[in-house]
């Protein structure tokens, strides 16, 4: 499994490798004794390129001297939750910038630590570079790797793209020992970096179609989740002909639901999860401990069933950082069994029963309702992309090419009916009534995964839905703005995001 081998390759030996890529280099003077050689080369500059890529804290990145959230790290300073907590579903308990919309250039936290992936695009572009020119290994052990690195590449500018528009990648390997600052692409060049890694990788035979069934290998890029990146690129885009030609390519993968909705985040590998961060004891998934109250000792479920963390004498805290919005928690039905991972009242420390009556801030959205551990974060595997988002996709789609047609009503009634609720006649009356359901439909089902701030986005509701909660948002505030250490440092060449 990728968490074990690659995450102690990555944050050990790799991280030198990770300080050294943007470098000055001369790649004018570069002979085969430089190229990678064998196929555990290849494995290990790879490797590298993960290192944003986990539930833990974070990482140190040489090439800045900096230390950086990891972007599935639930802290709320990291791309995963940052964006989560200015949403109709997640609040902070208190007060915070991202919540309150107040973000600006100097404020840090999510928007620093997602904005240094933009010198992992250039990483990425060192190694393919290096495995491109290499006559190491053969062609289909190097070709697989160069279609990871892509698949990865093509993650990171999706990233970049989702909260800052298109930024100035770099791509030619021969501009990575040149320190000129580039102004940023247009929206149609930059997506287009994005749909030719994807493509490539996707037309690479050697790259594997997915590892749901090679547990050893589990975490690493497979084409399949290329086409899930390729999928969100389109959602993001509103290009609904495309979105729904590659949702129907994921549906014909050997994806399916699980039957109980709870069992999804119970083990790391299972047939509805397309990519999930690994997570194990050299690398927390520390989201259960965010969630939960600083005094929590057991919480209880819609229906009365009882979650115990720890053991009677033996329970431990949360950091009660953030929580979900009791009025995006009645949204959900009564008889939704989705409501039985959320805790809805809790027993503190102190024997007293908590309940929105008496001060509960919001709802517990614990989602990981099996979880027992013993020290701050579990090993449970933080979902990415699942089967579940690919079928509301395809329904959305379908939706937007054709109106609520059998087709779109069938996508989501596979979602609707694992939860257990029946889609309103009112729903499917027009394709604004099924748009209006299947927004709120997406954050009945992907609530607590981080991708609540793109929907409403594609939507049109976000601005709207904050200055309902008394925030005092701007439309420029869709994106977020480029930290200001990056604008000083190109001299006024790396342009603003309008409005800040």
């Amino acid at each position: 499994m990728i968490s074990a081998m690659m995450c102690a390759v990555a944050m050990a030996t790799l991280l030198i490798s990770c300080e050294d890529t943007l470098e000055t280099k001369n790649f004018t003077d570069m002979s085969p004794n430089n190229f990678f050689k064998t196929e555990g080369d290849f494995d290990a500059a790879v490797t590298g390129l993960y290192l944003p890529l986990t539930t833990n804290w974070g990482y140190s990145d040489g090439g800045t001297g900096g230390w950086y959230n990891s972007l599935f790290n639930a802290d709320i300073n990291a791309y995963f939750a940052g964006g989560m907590v200015t949403t109709d579903i997640m609040r902070h308990y208190s007060s915070y910038v991202y919540d309150e919309f107040n973000v600006g250039p100097s404020t840090g936290g999510a928007i620093n630590t997602t904005y240094n992936v933009l010198r992992f695009v250039a990483r990425a572009t060192d190694v393919i570079n290096q495995m491109e020119k290499s006559s190491g290994s053969t062609e289909a052990v190097r070709t697989r790797y160069i279609a990871e690195a892509k698949t990865l590449r093509a993650f990171y500018m999706y990233t970049l793209l989702d909260f800052f528009g298109p930024l100035n990648v770099k791509l030619d390997p021969s501009t990575l020992m040149d320190n000129t600052i580039e102004p940023r692409p247009s929206s149609e060049t930059y997506i287009g970096y994005i749909e030719k890694d994807l493509d490539d990788a996707i037309t690479t035979t050697s790259f594997p179609d997915k590892y749901n069934s090679n547990p050893d290998e589990w975490g690493r890029m497979s084409k399949a989740i290329a086409y899930g990146i390729k999928l969100r690129l389109y959602m993001h885009e509103k290009n609904w002909q495309q979105a729904k030609a590659v949702a129907k390519t994921l549906m014909g993968m050997g994806y399916s639901l699980l039957a109980n909705y709870e069992d999804v985040f119970k083990s790391a590998v299972n047939d509805e999860l397309i990519w999930a961060v690994p997570s194990n004891t050299a690398s927390d998934n520390y989201y259960v401990t965010e969630v939960l109250p600083n005094d929590f000792k057991r919480g209880y479920t819609s229906k009365g069933t009882s979650y115990i963390r720890g053991t009677e004498d033996n329970y431990f805290s949360g950091w009660k950082v953030y929580c979900m919005r009791w009025e995006f928690y009645d949204t959900f039905e009564d008889n939704d069994t989705r409501k039985q991972v959320i805790l809805c009242e809790y027993d503190n420390s102190s024997n007293q029963h908590i309940t929105r009556e008496s001060g509960m801030v919001g709802a517990i959205p614990v989602k990981y309702m099996d979880t027992q551990f013993a020290n701050w974060g579990t090993q449970t595997a933080q979902p990415v992309l699942r089967y579940a988002e690919v079928l509301l996709s395809f329904a959305e789609a379908e939706n937007e090419l054709n109106g609520p047609s059998a087709e779109a009503v069938q996508a989501l009634k596979q979602v609707t009916d694992r939860a257990g609720v029946e889609i309103p006649a009112s729903a499917t009356a027009s394709k604004e009534a099924f748009r209006d359901y299947l927004l709120l439909e997406r954050g009945h089902e992907l609530f607590g995964e981080g991708m609540r701030r793109q929907d409403l986005i594609r939507h049109g509701v976000y601005i709207k839905l904050a200055r309902e909660r008394g925030n005092n948002a701007q439309d420029y505030q869709v994106l977020f703005p480029i930290p200001q250490f990056a604008i000083t440092e190109s001299n006024g060449i790396l342009e603003q995001n309008p409005g800040y």
